[in-house]
């Protein structure tokens, strides 16, 4: 208890937490630097942060980390968040001879191509809010290649693109009600599950394509 020091967080004005200041340095490197150039001893500190990467939600995964001794379950639902915020606070070094977080993020991103579809949404749902956070562009273009790479072999794959391609066939010169039907399920289905993109992420997806 000697070594104990209660740190006041104010995370983007959204939340306040009250953690011990040296259970976080030992897992930040810009933490540690931080508190390095302090003098003097106190028992109270206060730090603020104002943009913070995920805010206050993303910051309490941050201390999930932190107090289970380097241990936290990577998802599609946290990986941009962790990466994102483990970047910004320098969590790059092996702690108790566990990976730091940023390599356990990294080697969860090593694993993308394995997601379903709904995975990968979620994925980009929570990449399109920390997209100016991300660390490393090649990551980021690794994911949407991803995304988009699922996209064409949905279409390759379809039902509606194989229907399309033969009814062209018969009835060639002239596209039937049903044809025309067909082809815009083909060509429209993905914009339902990515609608909630915002302009600059759609514009980044259409890019990749």
């Amino acid at each position: 208890m000697q070594n104990f020091c209660l740190l006041q967080v104010d995370v983007n004005g959204q939340e306040i937490f009250l953690v011990d200041k040296t259970i976080l340095a030992s897992f930040s490197g810009r933490l540690r630097k931080l508190f390095s150039k302090l003098t003097g001893k106190t028992r109270r500190l206060k730090l603020i942060f104002d943009k913070f990467p995920g805010g206050a939600e993303c910051f309490e995964l941050i201390l999930k980390f932190c107090y289970n001794g380097g241990r936290i379950k990577i998802t599609p639902f946290n990986m941009f968040q962790l990466h994102c915020a483990a970047n910004y606070l320098e969590m790059n070094q092996e702690m108790q001879g566990r990976p730091s977080l940023v390599e356990q993020t990294i080697s969860f991103f090593e694993k993308i191509h394995y997601m379903t579809w709904s995975e990968l949404i979620i994925g980009l749902k929570n990449c399109q809010e920390l997209i100016f956070f991300m660390p490393s562009s090649s990551l980021l273009q690794e994911f949407l290649d991803c995304v988009v790479g699922r996209l064409e072999l949905h279409y390759i794959s379809s039902p509606c693109a194989s229907s399309t391609d033969n009814s062209s066939m018969q009835f060639s010169g002239d596209i039937s009600t049903e044809s025309r039907g067909i082809y815009t399920c083909q060509a429209t289905w993905w914009f339902a599950d990515l609608g909630f993109l915002k302009l600059n992420m759609f514009k980044m997806i259409i890019d990749t394509i």
